[in-house]
């Protein structure tokens, strides 16, 4: 198993590669369902004597791919992978908190082969609360912060492959140079991504006065609602960093769950208001990445091709 998965990364990159791993171009490494379209009679000017039908040999039936089918799942633990970006874009400075768009692109390509679909967070919320369908293979991908690059580089990605994400805001930051707009967010909540608040001004809310909590959780989810018009019902902790009273703040606010850092891609009603991300770093490759990822095969189904 190991060799096939590690076969499998290799041929990716190499794919990735020929491609140049530029926007709309690395799809064309993916298999796609072909038709032969059949020869058809040349065209003349008085009408045939007799309907002319291709010989059978000439028409193939398409390529199928099933779709995995959604099952039920909770309530209660279920393992839901949340992955968490910040830039997507070349670093300056080998900061951990950039991933290329090459290597984005790769691993999301990667994702997708491998039978993964992206969920909304307020969906596996409904699963642990009262148990719902979810995808044989869920996952989530959120970005912190809202920096312009997540709209340039990781947005028409993940349309590319059929994926949305959740957007967590820093409220101060709408309509400043750099970072996402309220119009572009708008535009992004438009085609299936969610919006949840990183707080009023990325503070660590370890360190913050009992007053300001309140302007950091609360507020800010207010001040985004009535900025976007959208509804935003998850909060992310700044720097992953939590405290009794920041949490007491997020339920006060009603929120509906809340974003941390962890170690497992396992969810449940025990950490609702801590879900486990897994932060990806800008230094690593495929292979590390697929560390993170609870399944790492090709998924396989009962369905059947059909003509």
């Amino acid at each position: 198993m190991h060799t096939y998965r590690y076969r499998l990364i290799y041929s990716l990159m190499v794919s990735v590669a020929l491609t140049g791993c530029n926007g709309l171009a690395a799809n064309a490494a993916l298999p796609v369902p072909q038709t032969e379209t059949p020869t058809l009679p040349p065209m003349v000017s008085d009408p045939p004597t007799q309907t002319v039908i291709p010989p059978s040999t000439q028409t193939s039936t398409p390529a199928f791919t099933p779709t995995p089918p959604w099952i039920l799942q909770g309530p209660g633990k279920l393992v839901c992978p949340i992955l968490l970006y910040h830039h997507i874009a070349d670093s300056p400075t080998d900061s951990r908190y950039y991933v290329s768009p090459g290597n984005f692109e790769a691993q999301i390509k990667l994702l997708q082969v491998w039978g993964y679909q992206t969920i909304p967070l307020s969906l596996l919320v409904e699963a642990i609360t009262n148990g719902t369908e979810l995808p044989a293979r869920p996952v989530i991908i959120t970005f912190d912060d809202g920096d312009i690059d997540v709209y340039t580089n990781a947005f028409p990605v993940m349309q590319q492959y059929g994926f949305t994400g959740v957007l967590y805001i820093v409220s101060n930051r709408l309509q400043v140079d750099g970072f996402i707009s309220t119009s572009q967010i708008q535009e992004m909540a438009d085609a299936g991504w969610e919006v949840g608040s990183h707080s009023m001004s990325h503070a660590d809310l370890t360190k913050s006065s009992i007053d300001s909590l309140y302007a950091e959780v609360v507020q800010s989810r207010r001040d985004l609602e009535e900025a976007l018009g959208v509804p935003v019902k998850s909060f992310a902790y700044p720097f992953g960093l939590i405290r009794d009273a920041a949490v007491d703040y997020v339920h006060f606010a009603q929120y509906e769950s809340a974003v941390g850092l962890g170690y497992t891609a396992e969810q449940g009603p025990g950490n609702l208001f801590n879900l486990q991300r897994r932060e990806i770093k800008g230094e690593y490759d495929l292979k590390t990445f697929t560390l993170f990822l609870p399944w790492t095969e090709l998924l396989e189904t009962s369905e059947t091709a059909t003509p």
